[in-house]
């Protein structure tokens, strides 16, 4: 399996960023330590941003109605993954697949091995979305994860609302225009156990997007947690 995973998603010899020679994940010496990983022992509990206090952070503490149990993140969004994550979504760049979901695992195995989950899902793309990027970035990361960890992938969830890039919008806009934009798939039948699922995405901003899909899996008797490249 994993010698298909690198012939369908290879991690390449050069940098992905700046075409230096590749030592670490797919990135040269300079970009890698440009990341910021994100301390397991400073983080919100239930978000997973890096943050210095106990407990929870101030946005998860504003959040009215949250719907998943909690979200672990591999790193921090700063320039630098924003710049991988925007070449791999919006430039096509697919060749990243495989340099991304090694985050996703790091951020799984060292908070959700003992979980034992049923399924992992992914947030869903319109369907003019998906024609106009070619791709769903966290549908191709959740399944390179499942091969790797060994659970099953489902596609359990349906964006009935086309809605503009929610990358510029603030929180409230986002919760406007997220309201309706989600529907639940059948559970597959030859899966009808499913109780607790992952969810995954490339992204935790705000969260809006992230838990509104939630509800929405949560509303089908399901125990959700979320797990994200960067926060």
């Amino acid at each position: 399996m994993k010698n298909l995973l690198e012939l369908l998603f290879p991690t390449p010899p050069s940098c992905v960023l700046c075409e230096r020679k590749a030592v670490q994940r797919g990135f040269c010496k300079l970009c890698w330590e440009s990341l910021e990983l994100i301390d397991d022992q400073q983080r919100c509990e239930r978000c997973g941003r890096a943050w210095s206090e106990k407990g929870t952070c101030s946005d998860c503490r504003r959040r009215s109605d949250t719907y998943f149990v909690c979200n672990r993140s591999a790193v921090q969004y700063n320039d630098k993954m924003k710049e991988m994550i925007s070449l791999y979504k919006f430039r096509g760049l697919e060749l990243l697949a495989a340099s991304l979901a090694l985050f996703l695992e790091q951020a799984y195995r060292t908070h959700y091995t003992e979980l034992h989950f049923d399924a992992i899902t992914f947030v869903p793309l319109h369907e003019k979305r998906l024609q106009e990027r070619g791709f769903n970035q966290a549908e191709q990361l959740a399944r390179i994860l499942g091969k790797r960890v060994n659970i099953p992938v489902y596609s359990l969830l349906t964006r009935i609302r086309y809605t503009e890039k929610q990358s510029k919008k603030g929180r409230q806009a986002r919760l406007e225009v997220l309201g309706e934009s989600f529907a639940a798939l059948p559970i597959p039948p030859s899966s009808p156990s499913i109780k607790r699922v992952l969810l995954v995405d490339d992204i935790y901003t705000t969260g809006s997007t992230l838990n509104q899909c939630a509800k929405i899996l949560a509303d089908q008797g399901l125990l959700v947690y979320t797990l994200t490249i960067a926060r």
